[in-house]
Order: structure tokens, then sequence, then C-alpha cells
């Protein structure tokens, strides 16, 4: 183990992971919240079963009870099982396509987490299971029980991640994770995690009780008042305590952040203050590859053939990645520099959100600055981080045979599967010469029509053809998908559909308040709009310069390229609009059902968005016949016949009558119709690029075009939909839904003083009899 386990720092800084005075203070603002949540969700609990017991004891022994003293003692009885059933859970934490390891199967790396939990004052985890997640996290059993004795803590080990970092940037991750496990105030975030799960069977849980109380409310009205009153109260104790609970998660958001904060020092006591860093960087790529890997695996499974190691695919991706991106860093990070290491960032100040496996933790740039506020040299150990592994070859096939045990599949050998996998990215437009112009961007969206898309007036010049993609390209790309991104999360804050891990908005360094928001949007989206100009106007330039060129060679080109810019608008907008009804249907459902009531006037709105749904794929259907491909395009779809391929149109319209079958057929029908769509696009927009560099190179070599296909022809009219048009979706809730849910302060407080008002009642209303008896 001393050969394979890192060193860590020489010097280490006293007091370095000593919780802040932040992190006490969060501490006792937590724990005060949560012995108030405790204490009411007790006295009231206690109050009505004490008040069932005592007045049924009463009656059978004084003899002085009545209808209205049963129906009081019946009905505390019920809210109090109410109570209690939620307090009998069990939650066993568990992972998906868990894979258990042990010190019998894996020494080596057993050795290794308990030396690494013993040097972070740790205790040693109880389990140890390998996940195929970018991920590495604590995981525990949860009870009731578990308010008065620890459970005891799992760990978890994602392989895809495993794969992606060194060994020093794994240590780091996991002397996180050990971090955790040495907190105390781990044990108050688990009593807060009990009682999360207690609120969440009182608030969300629909189960016997509540159809008996439904039940009863529709019998004989004599008796139906009973259930009508008891779902009031019972409404009213899910609404106060949901509450109240919320201003528990309040507080221990704010520990939360305080206590990764000091689990991230526990890291850098072992590993220095660059490797967290480091690996936090790499997560982004190891998420979007392991994703793309997965990808390509499937498609290769349907195919009945598959790799033996699963993780070398992911490693592939990343490389491929690299090259088309021009970014050597993708996947990896810059060196330290020797000079004043200290001052070296990673990161910048916004407001990205960080990778998955941290998506609720403080913002890249915070963290960074927190391992580095007292920076640590450490040695930096470059080596794979499979070395902790007794058999890593063997572990990776094993594993990648139990993800695919599922499926007969024939595992063919790492060359052929990789010969597939660069044919996938042997794709025209991930041609690094397009300095990324063409990954994850729509170029024709932005233009109501196609002919918009060509300049009026550029230089014919055939050397303008080798100057259409200069290297500062890639930093324009780069700078106008940063822009974007900052817009559409500065949008998502306004609208309430991201919220800051604390609370807090930070934007390029500065803390803004969300009133303030509107004018910072403003901003940004001025800023966006200008770069966006820039780069559509590049797209402009390209697509201009080789029609100029494909006219002086002749042979039809000039006009099959206009078909295929055409084709690929089509293809684009086509699709887009069928997204966006989608996203409005799906808008619409959250909202009508966000009460879980769906009134009539709610069922005519959510039956209205349906049929833009069911009107936008009959378009499709309708003019399928109007779409003519060319025979390239026929080749790289393998079909002949556009409309033959996509079928017959024999989905019905969504009425009242048949809403709720059709929302669970309409998904099948959409995602053939967008998977058809997007097969369209991508062969016409690779069939477009490579004619282009056809035609370049005939032009700058001089030679004789031969003749292009007939072009592909499109529907004179389709629907568009140009950024700026989508379909508005409602951000927020009328106000009895709003009232409902408690959305928003006011509506909560306002919430809260109902609720509060009739449970008020309600304990009146049990003691009434005790004053009679």
């Amino acid at each position: 183990m001393d050969g394979i386990y890192p060193a860590n720092p020489t010097t280490i800084p006293a007091n370095l992971t000593k919780p802040s005075k932040a992190h006490k203070r969060h501490v006792w603002l937590a724990v005060l919240g949560l012995i108030t949540f405790v204490v009411i969700y007790l006295a009231l609990t206690t109050w009505f079963g004490w008040s069932s017991y005592n007045l049924i004891h009463s009656s059978i022994t004084t003899g002085q009870g009545n209808l209205f003293t049963w129906i009081v003692a019946l009905s505390s009885g019920f809210l109090t099982l109410f109570m209690v059933k939620a307090l009998l859970f069990v939650k066993k934490g568990s992972i998906e396509q868990e894979y258990e390891v042990t010190a019998q199967s894996e020494p080596q790396l057993f050795k290794f987490l308990f030396r690494l939990a013993d040097e972070t004052g740790a205790p040693r985890p109880h389990r140890v299971f390998l996940s195929p997640r970018v991920n590495a996290c604590v995981f525990y059993d949860l009870s009731l029980l578990n308010f008065f004795f620890p459970s005891k803590k799992n760990l978890e080990i994602g392989l895809p991640l495993v794969n992606a970092l060194t060994i020093s940037e794994l240590k780091a991750v996991l002397a996180h994770e050990f971090g955790h496990f040495a907190q105390r105030s781990m044990a108050l975030g688990n009593w807060v995690y009990i009682a999360q799960q207690i609120a969440a069977h009182i608030i969300a849980k629909r189960d016997a009780l509540d159809n008996f109380l439904r039940f009863l409310s529709r019998i004989d009205l004599r008796i139906a008042w009973i259930g009508w009153i008891l779902r009031l109260i019972v409404w009213s104790l899910r609404a106060t305590m949901e509450t109240i609970f919320n201003l528990v998660l309040l507080a221990q958001r704010a520990l939360s952040r305080e206590m990764e904060f000091q689990a991230d020092l526990v890291a850098v006591s072992v590993t220095g203050s660059d490797a967290l860093i480091h690996a936090l960087h790499k997560l982004q790529a190891a998420d979007e590859a392991w994703d793309r890997a997965q990808s390509f695996v499937n498609d290769q499974v349907r195919e009945g053939k598959a790799s033996k190691d699963f993780f070398a695919v992911q490693l592939r991706v990343i490389k491929h990645m690299s090259g088309i991106l021009n970014d050597p860093n993708y996947g990896g990070v810059a060196q330290v520099p020797v000079d004043n290491p200290a001052q070296h960032r990673v990161f910048s100040a916004d407001i990205a959100q960080p990778p998955r496996m941290w998506a609720t933790h403080p913002y890249n740039h915070e963290r960074e600055q927190n391992a580095k506020k007292i920076y640590v040299p450490g040695v930096l150990d470059d080596r794979s981080s499979w070395i902790i592994f007794d058999d890593a070859q063997a572990l990776k096939e094993q594993f990648t045979t139990k993800l695919l045990s599922r499926f007969d599949v024939e595992y063919q050998p790492d060359e052929e599967i990789f010969s597939l996998l660069d044919k996938v990215y042997d794709r025209e437009y991930l041609n690094s010469r397009y300095r990324g112009a063409y990954l994850g961007r729509s170029f024709v969206r932005h233009a109501a029509k196609p002919d918009v898309l060509y300049e009026s007036n550029i230089d014919p010049a055939i050397s303008a053809l080798s100057e259409l993609y200069p290297e500062d390209l890639s930093a324009k790309l780069e700078q106008m998908r940063t822009l974007v991104r900052e817009r559409d999360l500065l949008i998502a804050l306004r609208d309430g559909f991201y919220t800051p891990p604390d609370g807090v908005i930070r934007f390029r360094g500065n803390e803004i308040k969300k009133r303030e928001l509107p004018g910072v949007i403003e901003e940004v989206s001025g800023e966006c709009a200008r770069v966006q100009e820039v780069i559509f106007n590049h797209d402009k330039r390209c697509r201009t310069a080789h029609k100029c060129a494909a006219a002086q060679l002749g042979q039809g080109w000039d006009d099959y390229l206009t078909g295929l810019l055409a084709l690929l608008h089509y293809a684009d907008h086509m699709q887009a609009n069928i997204a966006d009804s989608r996203a409005l249907l799906n808008n619409v459902y959250a909202v009508v059902t966000a009460d879980r009531n769906v009134s009539s006037r709610e069922l005519k709105r959510l039956v209205a968005a349906a049929t833009d749904v069911f009107r936008a794929l009959a378009i499709v259907y309708r003019d399928a016949g109007q779409v003519q491909l060319d025979t390239e395009i026929q080749q790289r779809l393998e079909i002949e016949n556009w409309a033959a391929s996509l079928g017959d149109f024999t989905f019905v319209a969504p009425d009242q009558q048949n809403i709720s079958d059709w929302l669970n057929a309409v998904d099948s029908w959409l995602n053939a119709t967008l998977g058809w769509l997007g097969a369209l696009r991508q062969a016409a927009l690779e069939q477009l690029l490579v004619s282009e560099a056809r035609v370049a190179g005939w032009a700058k070599a001089g030679a004789a075009a031969t003749p292009a296909a007939a072009r592909s022809q499109v529907p004179q009219s389709y629907p568009t939909l140009t950024p700026g048009e989508e379909r508005a979706l409602q951000k927020r809730l009328d106000l009895w839904d709003r009232f409902q849910t408690a959305d928003g302060f006011v509506a909560g407080a306002l919430r809260f003083v109902v609720a509060g008002s009739i449970i008020g009642g309600a304990l009146y209303l049990t003691m009434a009899p005790h004053l009679l008896l």
C-alpha cells in the first residue's frame, strides 16, 4: 500500500479542519428548528391520542358519553393513527445496480479506504458498493431509531468516476466523503433527513386512511359531514407540518453548505489544495463522456454486440471530445504553475451549476476559494485510480458484464468496438476544422425562412473559402455558450425554476438581489444578442461563400446546397415546434395537478394543450408526401421514401373522455416522430457540410465538378419556431393553487394561518367533551 497510496502534504496548518463560527451558528439554528418541528409534531400526536383514550375511557366508566363524545373520540383516534403512521418507516439506503465488494474480494481497495478513514479521523465504512455512476457518496439505512442511535455509513464509489480521475484526485474525493463520516453535525443531518421522511409521509403520501375519508365523505349526508371535517383537519395538519418543516430545511441548507466546506478542508488536509479542485473540474467532462458512452453502448447492444470494457469507451469519448472542441484540458486540467500556486484558479466566479455529483453543493469557485484560503501544497500523483484494485481489468470486464447482463450480446474485441466508436465521431460536423461551430447548436433556428441564411453581398473570391473558420472562432463560440448559459440560469432564478444552494444569488463575483434580476437579465441578453449576431453573420458567410463557389462550378451544385439548407431548416423547426408543444403540455399538466385535484376548467385547459400537441404531430404526417429527399439523404437515412418511413397517422385527437388514455399513449408518438425529425436534421446537416467541403475542394483545385443529385424538396410553408416565439409557459400557479401549495411567502403565510386556525378549532373541539364530562 505504501507504493500505491499518494503522499500526504508535509505541512498541515493547525485547526485547518476545525468547524468555523458560521458552521457552529448554523448547527444551533438547525437544532432549534428541528426541535421545534419534533415538539409540535409529538405534542399534536400526544394530544389527539390522549383525547381519544380519555374520552373513550370516561364514556365507558361514567356512562355519560353521548353521540357527540364518541364521534370526537373516534375522530381523535383517527388523527392519532394518521400522525403515528408516518413514524413507522424504514428507508433502506440503496443504489441502483449495486455491486458490493468486501475486504476479501478487493483487499487493496479496503486497505486504501481504511488508511484514508484513519487519517481523516472518520469511522471506517460499514459496507462498500461500486456503481455505474460518476459519483462517490455516503448512504445509510434510516428509521425512527436513528434519532437515538447512529446509522452505519455505507460508501458508494462510482467506477466511471474512478476511470476519469488520477489517484490523488480520487483520494481527495473519497477524503471529502470521509470528512462527512467524521462530522458530528452529520448526525444532525441524519435527524433532519429522518424528520423529512416523516414530513413526506404526512404531506405527500396517500394511503388507505385517505381512501377511507373519501369513502366516508361520499355516503349519507348524516355521516358524510364527519368525513368532510376530518379531511379538512388532515389537510390542515399536512399544511402546518409542511410549513414548519420548510423552516427546518432553510436552516439545514445553510448548515449543509458549511458542512461541504469543512469536508473539502478534510480532503485538503490529506491531499493538498489542488487535487480536489482538479477532480471537480474533471467531473463535468466525465459526466458528459459517460452519458455519450452509454448512448453508444446502447446502440451497439441493440445490434447484439458490446465491448468487454465499458470504461475504455468513456475514455475514448473524452479523447474525441477534446479534439472536437480543440480543448486539450477537456477531461483534464492545466498544470499548477510553479510560481505563486496559491493564486492559481481553475474556476471563475459565475452562477453555473456544479456537476451532478455535487449539484447541491456550493459553487465551484467558492469551493476553490475555500480550499485555497490557506494554501496547502500537495504532491499530485498522476497515476490512474484503478491501481487501488487488485485486478483492475478483470473488475472492468466483470462490471461491464453485470451492467449488460439483461441483454443478449456478443462481446467484441476492443479494436472493433473502437473502430465503430471512431466512425460515430468521424462526422463532418464534428471535424475540428469547424472549431465546434456545429456542435450542440442550431444555426437555422433564428431564421423564419431559409433564404435569410444567405448574405446578399460577399466576396466571391475562392480564397475566402480558406478563411471561413479562423482560430478565434472557438473563443467566440465559447463566449456565446457562456452568455447563453448565464442568461438561461438567470431566467431560471427569476422564474423560480432554479434556486441557489444557499439562497444567495452570486453573479460575476457580486451578490445580487432577486428584484435586480430583470435588469441583469436584460444586460446579459443584450451581450448575448450581440455575440450571437456575430456568430450568425459568420454562419451566413459560410453558406453564401459555398453557394457562390457552387454557382461558379455549375452542375447544379448551388441548387443542391439550397435544397439541403431548406431540408435542414424544415427538420429543425418542425422538431422544435413539436418539442415546444410537448413542453407546454407538460407545463399545463404540472400546473393543473399541482393540488392533486383537476377541476373541469383545468381539464379543458389540459385538453387544449394536448390538442396543440396533436396538431403539431398531424402537420408532420399531413405534409410528409411533400418532403422529397435526394439520393444522398436517402442513403444516410437508409430509406427510400420519407412518408412511407413515417407511416400512417392513426393517433386520435384528445377530448375530455379519452384524455387519460391519450396521455399514456402520446409519448410513443412524440418520441417516434421526434426521432425521425432528429435523424433527418442530422442527415441534412452532415450532407450539407460534406457537400460544401466537396465544392470547396473542387473550387480550390480548379477541378471540374461532377453533376449534383436532384435537390431535396420541402413544403412551401410549415410551422417555424424562432427563439423568443416559444409557447408561453405558466411560471406561477393561480391564487387558489398557490394557497394550496404554499407557493410564495404570502400564500404560505396565509395557508399557515388558515391551517393553524383549523387545528386550533380541532384542539378545542377535542376539549369540549371533557368540559361536558
